[in-house]
Formats: C-alpha cells, sequence, structure tokens
C-alpha cells in the first residue's frame, strides 16, 4: 500500500446505558491503525442522512463487538430467559450500515457481535445462549480475561483465514454467549469451534468482500501474527478497492487477493 493514503474504516461504537455514553474499547482503532488504515468510530445514530453524509468517506466498514444482544424479534423470535439486553439503535445502525456498505461494495470485517448483527441481516438466526441451548457446549464466554487463545477452531481448507493463519486449526480467544445458528443469505461458514458453532464466515459473491469471526482479533493484534494478518488484510483489501477503478460487476474476486 502507498503510506500516502490511509483507507478510511467506520467502525460503530457501543452503547453504555449507565452513562449514556457512546464507547469503544481502543484495540479496534489500534489494530486498523497498526496495519495502515485510518478508523473513524461512528455515533449510534440511525438516520438515513447521517449514514448516507459519512458513507462516501469511507473505503471499507468494521462491526465492533458489543455487551448487548441483537434483538431477537428482529430474527422472528420471542427473547428467551438468558438472552441479553438489546440496544436498538446499534442495530438500527449496523444494519444501515452493512446496506450502505453493500450497496458500494465496501470491504466489511464483523467482529463477535458484529458477526451476529451481520447473520441477522442478512436473514439468518442466532443461537439465543449457548451453554442452554446447545448440547456438549464448550466455554465461549470467557470473562474479563479473554486475550488467551481459549479453545481451537477447525477452518476450511484453503479458505481465507486458513491461509491467515498458516494452517486449518488454531486457538482464539472468545468472549460471547450467542453465535450464529441459521446462516444468512450468500454467507459461508468457513471455521467451526469443535462442538459445531460456527466461528468465521465469508461473502459466496466474488464482488463482495466480507469476513465475519465470532473471536477478538483486535484484542491480540500487538502480540497475535494470525490476529496481525486479519486487519493487514483487510486493511488491503480496503486500499484496493478505494483505488480500483473497475465498476463492482468486473472486480476481481477480493477473497484471492
Amino acid at each position: 500500500m502507498s503510506e500516502s493514503y490511509r483507507p478510511i474504516v467506520g467502525i460503530p461504537c457501543r452503547y453504555n446505558w449507565n452513562t449514556n455514553y457512546f464507547e469503544l474499547r481502543e484495540t479496534y482503532s489500534e489494530a486498523i491503525y497498526a496495519a495502515g488504515g485510518t478508523p473513524l468510530l461512528v455515533p449510534l445514530i440511525p438516520e438515513p442522512d447521517f449514514i448516507d453524509s459519512i458513507i462516501t468517506r469511507f473505503d471499507a466498514v468494521c462491526l465492533s463487538g458489543a455487551v448487548n444482544d441483537v434483538d431477537p424479534l428482529r430474527y422472528n423470535q420471542e427473547p428467551r430467559p438468558k438472552c441479553g439486553p438489546v440496544v436498538p439503535q446499534r442495530d438500527d445502525t449496523d444494519f444501515m450500515l452493512l446496506a450502505a456498505a453493500e450497496a458500494r461494495r465496501l470491504p466489511v470485517l464483523a467482529i463477535c457481535f458484529g458477526i451476529q448483527s451481520l447473520n441477522v441481516y442478512r436473514g439468518g438466526t442466532l443461537i439465543q445462549d449457548i451453554e442452554s441451548e446447545v448440547t456438549g457446549a464448550l466455554k465461549h464466554m470467557q470473562g474479563d480475561v479473554f486475550y488467551r487463545r481459549s479453545h481451537t477452531i477447525q477452518m476450511a481448507e484453503d479458505s481465507l483465514i486458513a491461509r491467515l493463519a498458516g494452517g486449518n486449526q488454531i486457538g482464539v480467544n472468545s468472549h460471547h454467549h450467542q453465535s450464529i445458528d441459521i446462516v444468512g443469505r450468500d454467507l459461508l461458514p468457513i471455521a467451526w469451534a469443535a462442538d459445531g458453532i460456527i466461528e468465521a464466515v465469508t461473502d459466496t459473491r466474488s464482488d463482495q468482500f466480507v469476513l465475519g469471526v465470532q473471536w477478538h482479533p483486535e484484542v491480540n493484534w500487538k502480540t497475535d501474527p494470525f490476529s496481525q494478518a486479519i486487519f493487514n488484510h483487510f486493511v488491503a483489501v480496503a486500499y484496493d478497492r478505494a483505488h480500483s477503478k473497475k465498476s463492482p460487476e468486473s472486480l476481481q474476486s477480493l477473497e484471492s487477493l
């Protein structure tokens, strides 16, 4: 990438009900900046004119994690006892960003809550609580200390993340109690935990780069080569997309970069 241009990556914030603050852990911005991007935090203002005014400035979108859950009513389910709190403005903002990114063929990296939001936006559903709904489930919620690699994932051979990891199996950190159930349209699972939980997806369309991961590569970006490779690849794709003069119909497969 040229040192004179850093792709601009929009990242939606979290919402803190106790303080009424928009906020986000610093590691998201740090990881994207270290990979050569310019991170910009997006306040949760789900208004079409606001989204339209900012999306034209973005080269990519990174959907961050969150401490809330996607509203199950959005995938036609009633909330079960262990479903967590919901933040409607986060759901709305994510969905509007995804729609705008898809219309413009902007690359998307979706992390933890982000992969769940992506899946529901695409018409999929979620497991509302892994521990109570999945027989033989692993411990996916590690608590406050979740930077260590707490379980392994198996990746589809020659998939994007397998190439970035340098193999088909690797350990990841884990901090979630929900996960993908029915997979949304145009999404392809490419990694799984030993209990069958989907850990990563990509877009099936060659002209739309989407990578969703259920773990937190932004937490370990300083020390973990796999996490660094994910962000480096994402920002490189954003750079390439920003400088491409081709129409969306004639773009080459971005996953093959």
